[in-house]
């Protein structure tokens, strides 16, 4: 009886250990859609970055005081970053790294707390739709290292950029059976495809006008540790999309993945930041 104790009391502890590390607590409060999906992406099976190929590129560690959470983000401004609700929801602070390609050693480490982190007040845990929120930081100073990345300057209808060529980049984990987050920044290259054959799979109701979809081959996904990282066009490096969420089945499955679509927000960050994107009135196509 005594063992039985013992190793019921150590499976316990195992198990709270387990629960403080840097992972996705919500994953299954985000099973209302059609497809389960996993919140907290990661990229599996992509390439090593370049050092300064990515300067937008921000690292975000995230505590609710209990748990905390790797996530990615932008740099849109030398004192703001873009990133997803569903990472900085239940936050209190964050340390935002900046400049490096290397996780554990970037050239800035920012602390911020509760009240310089925006979400999106309409986001839904449910359907994860207005997946965006903002981090205001300490004023940076730009050098090769650390460079805003360039936000669209059409609205809405403009584009959809369906069959575009688009770079994700993120330090999330590298495969389904890896357990640690990539110490050294990854990217993949993906093609961004309509809303309407996204909706088939996860719901209209995750896919609305503010989402942005792209599809995964050859084993290449962004799955744990990702979310909240910039997606840009490969030709331009202008982002269009934030991270949201990908299939519950897993990152090496070739599932669909959806983003949020910036285009859909530009007034709202705008609003939020005083940044003057230069908006522009454009032809739809």
């Amino acid at each position: 009886m005594k063992l039985l104790i013992a190793l019921s009391l150590l499976l316990c502890i195992a198990a709270a250990l387990q629960n403080r590390g840097l992972r996705n607590t919500q994953r299954e409060r985000f099973g209302s859609v059609v497809q389960k999906v996993a919140v907290s992406p990661r990229i599996a099976n992509g390439q090593t970055a370049a050092a300064n190929e990515f300067p937008y590129q921000a690292g975000l560690v995230l505590s609710d005081g209990e748990v905390f959470r790797f996530c990615g983000g932008s740099l849109i401004s030398n004192e703001w970053v873009l990133t997803a609700a569903h990472c900085t929801l239940t936050a209190i602070s964050a340390t935002v790294y900046l400049g490096s390609i290397t996780r554990l050693d970037p050239i800035i480490r920012l602390a911020v707390d509760k009240c310089d982190i925006k979400v999106h007040p309409e986001f839904d845990m449910e359907t994860i739709i207005n997946d965006i929120a903002l981090i205001k930081i300490p004023a940076v100073t730009y050098s090769a290292a650390i460079r805003p990345v360039s936000l669209p300057k059409c609205a809405l209808c403009c584009r959809t950029y369906v069959a575009k060529t688009v770079v994700a980049s993120g330090w999330g984990r590298i495969s389904d059976i890896h357990p640690a987050l990539s110490p050294v920044l990854q990217l993949a290259n993906f093609k961004v495809i309509s809303n309407e054959a996204c909706a088939q799979v996860y719901g209209s109701s995750s896919i609305d006008t503010g989402k942005i979809c792209t599809s995964t081959v050859n084993r290449i996904g962004i799955c744990d540790g990702d979310s909240g990282g910039p997606l840009v066009l490969a030709s331009s490096k202008l982002q269009i999309g934030i991270m949201s969420f990908t299939s519950h089945r897993g990152c090496e499955r070739d599932e669909l993945a959806a983003h949020t679509r910036v285009t859909s927000y530009l007034d709202w960050i705008q609003e939020n930041t005083g940044l003057r994107l230069n908006k522009q009135k454009c032809l739809c196509f």
